[in-house]
């Protein structure tokens, strides 16, 4: 059972392993872990280097599948680290859409058309 909550991130990261480098970029977040997109994920069991933003944390491949790959941390994030990863991306995106402020279609003349 996960104990840590996962928060969603989007940055572009980098898994170094011995012999290779894989670019892709993170989606989420927790102190114990992350999820890493990339189209070449290392298989399970496979340690290495995590960065994003000028972080840097050691970590093993516990699970990966065609696109990307679950890494948990060596040691703990600590909750600097953790809040700067999240405080970015909502500063990057913004507040999240409140679906009362989207308009509903209506279908008009010219087909559907926002009122």
């Amino acid at each position: 059972m996960r104990s840590a909550k996962r928060h969603p991130v989007d940055c572009p990261a980098s898994l170094m392993l011995l012999g290779r480098e894989c670019e892709g970029r993170l989606s989420d977040l927790s102190e114990t872990g992350a999820r890493f997109d990339t189209p070449t994920p290392p298989a399970k069991g496979v340690s290495g280097l995590l960065s994003w933003r000028g972080h840097e944390f050691f970590g093993k491949v516990a699970w990966s599948n065609e696109d990307s790959c679950g890494i948990v941390f060596e040691r703990p994030l600590p909750q600097a680290i953790l809040q700067d990863s999240i405080n970015r991306l909502e500063k990057s995106t913004g507040p999240a859409a409140n679906f009362g402020n989207i308009p509903i279609a209506q279908r008009g003349r010219r087909g559907l058309v926002a009122s």
